[in-house]
């Protein structure tokens, strides 16, 4: 089992939240979100929570790691904020899934 994370928001909510859970793929994970509708902007694997670590300092280097976790090209401001400001929340989660 591995955990993963997810940004984005519930539908009939446009609050942006992460919601991390264990699952045994990433596939899996996804079909679970949807599920319980929620609308995923970027999935987060542990592998790359370390990365975000590393270049969370960085502006220019946090956003090329936006740039690589969604194709929605609308959502990077809100994906990049998002992790600048809540990324010990994220953490926590992660922590706890």
């Amino acid at each position: 089992m591995k955990k993963y994370l997810a940004i984005g928001h519930f539908k009939g909510s446009e609050n942006m939240v992460s919601v991390a859970m264990e699952d045994a793929s990433l596939k899996s994970f996804k079909e679970n979100l949807q599920g319980n509708e929620f609308v995923a902007y970027a999935v987060v694997t542990e592998k790359k929570m370390d990365t975000l670590r590393n270049v969370l300092d960085d502006c220019f280097g946090l956003w090329d790691e936006v740039k690589k976790l969604t194709s929605n090209y609308r959502k990077w401001n809100d994906v990049y904020d998002y992790i600048g400001q809540c990324f010990d929340i994220m953490e926590n989660k992660m922590a706890n899934a």
